[in-house]
């Protein structure tokens, strides 16, 4: 019985300190854990101004236990994002840029078109006017 006695007591502080060191570990006593590099290679893509499709196609992206790296696909995808929205964005101001000179242009010939038009009038109206010159001479 004394035999049996000890036994308990120790089971009691081993539970104790069990319980003591994992609340202590979850306050941030216990230390952080040791942060490894990447144990893959970077991948060998271009800038994001400078992506081809080409660069694309021929990219290989690195195999892990369970499938694909999951940092290194998603590395590629945010850069492959990145030059499809610079990408839009330049093709929006230059789509924009066609459609003011498209506007310009138009206005021109426009432009153009009608000035012929102006001025016959105006010599028309000079001609009126020595018209009523002549007419104001003879009434003198």
């Amino acid at each position: 019985m004394w035999h049996d006695s000890y036994v308990l007591v120790v089971l009691v502080i081993a539970g104790v300190a069990v319980i003591a060191c994992t609340a202590m570990v979850s306050l941030g006593y216990g230390g952080e854990m040791a942060e490894f590099s990447a144990d893959v290679p970077p991948t060998e893509m271009p800038a994001a101004g400078h992506l081809t499709a080409t660069d694309i196609m021929t990219l290989r992206l690195p195999l892990s236990l369970v499938g694909y790296h999951t940092d290194v696909v998603d590395q590629a995808l945010h850069r492959m994002s990145v030059a499809l929205g610079e990408r839009d964005t330049r093709i929006a101001v230059l789509e924009q840029r066609v459609a003011e000179l498209m506007a310009g242009r138009l206005q021109a010939r426009q432009e153009t078109h009608t000035a012929p038009a102006e001025i016959p009038s105006a010599s028309a109206a000079a001609g009126d006017r020595a018209g009523d010159r002549a007419d104001a001479e003879e009434t003198w």
